[in-house]
């Protein structure tokens, strides 16, 4: 079986024996993109894609050098996996870590599922595409680790959950609120002031905005001792 890994670096394995991926970095992306989306891809639309700025034949040369790029990482499984006719392109029975994670997830295993994240979806890889499809992961992730931390039967179990989902996404107010909350809850109040003090210096030398009404009033609160 060809296991493509894309939640961390790009990775191939080919029954159990490691392969190494294409050396540039465009072969790598136009491998990532077919592994994501298994089937035949219109060779205009892939070329159009990952060449946009070059004329019409010259993306077409391009793409036919990423694939024959592809063919040679796949050695002799690309007369199985890799499917090239003159209009069409794209991978074939192929395993990947992103649907095993969305399969997972589906399937109520949440915990399961966060182990085969090894980092950022196609890490080293700044398309576009990857970056909204990088986004779009990271939310499914963060979104795991609030319902983990939400099932957890004790607070340092919730609390890790909490953190972890922080250190994916350190700017979102929700998490930090969450966080703020559990530690308050747990008697330890100047650690959920310290939160929100981290969370107020990184928004405003980031973004150079204050945090928002809800976050500011939950703080107040734990300086009055009402929270």
């Amino acid at each position: 079986m060809l296991r493509v890994h894309v939640l961390g670096e790009l990775e191939l394995e080919l029954d159990g024996a490691a392969l190494a991926p294409p050396p540039s970095r465009r072969a790598r992306a136009l491998l990532g993109f077919m592994a994501l989306d298994a089937g035949p891809h219109p060779r205009s639309v892939l070329a159009a894609r990952f060449w946009p700025d070059v004329l019409d034949e010259s993306a077409r040369t391009s793409l036919r050098g990423a694939l024959t790029a592809v063919r040679r990482s796949l050695g002799p499984a690309a007369e199985r996996h890799l499917v090239a006719t003159r209009e069409t392109a794209g991978l074939t029975d192929v395993w990947t870590d992103a649907a095993e994670f969305a399969a997972l997830i589906a399937a109520g295993r949440d915990e399961d599922a966060l182990t085969l994240c090894r980092g950022d979806l196609l890490a080293g890889l700044d398309d576009d595409w990857v970056l909204a499809a990088r986004d779009e992961h990271r939310d499914a992730q963060t979104a795991a680790l609030a319902r983990l931390a939400d099932a957890a039967g004790d607070a340092d179990a919730a609390l890790r959950h909490v953190r972890a989902r922080i250190a994916l996404d350190p700017l979102s107010e929700e998490a930090h609120r969450d966080l703020m909350t559990r530690l308050a809850a747990a008697g330890d109040r100047a650690a959920a002031l310290a939160a929100y003090n981290r969370l107020a210096d990184r928004l405003r030398t980031e973004l150079r905005i204050a945090p928002s009404a809800a976050t500011r009033e939950l703080a107040e609160s734990l300086r009055n001792g009402e929270a």
